[in-house]
């Protein structure tokens, strides 16, 4: 049976731009994620191998049958990271902001 994290609230109900909290990924090598709310914004993923510097990282869209990827989510859906191997950590970071509220939750697995 494959290891799973609990589920990290990473953002909660935000009205602004922040990068929120990470979900450590020591030992798994794929995540997903839930975007809800009803918000007019775009969440930018990032992983990180050092901990300090993070970058952006395409997820998969599991809403569409080809699974596309993208570095910006502007819509709910639920998301995966296929191959987050080597990363130690990867966060939803909210880098623009209209309107309305954006939660984000992350899971961790093998």
């Amino acid at each position: 049976m494959a290891r799973q994290s609990g589920v990290t609230a990473m953002q909660t109900a935000a009205v602004a731009t922040g990068a929120g909290t990470s979900i450590l990924m020591a030992g798994y090598n794929r995540a997903m994620f839930q975007v809800s709310g009803t918000f007019v914004g775009t969440i930018t993923f990032q992983g990180t191998v050092d901990g300090t510097n993070y970058v952006t990282y395409a997820l998969s869209d599991l809403s569409t049958a080809a699974r596309t990827h993208s570095t910006t989510q502007t819509t709910p859906g639920v998301y995966i990271a296929d191959d987050a191997s080597g990363l130690t950590a990867i966060r939803a970071n909210i880098t623009a902001y209209t309107s309305g509220s954006i939660t984000v939750v992350g899971s961790a697995s093998e």
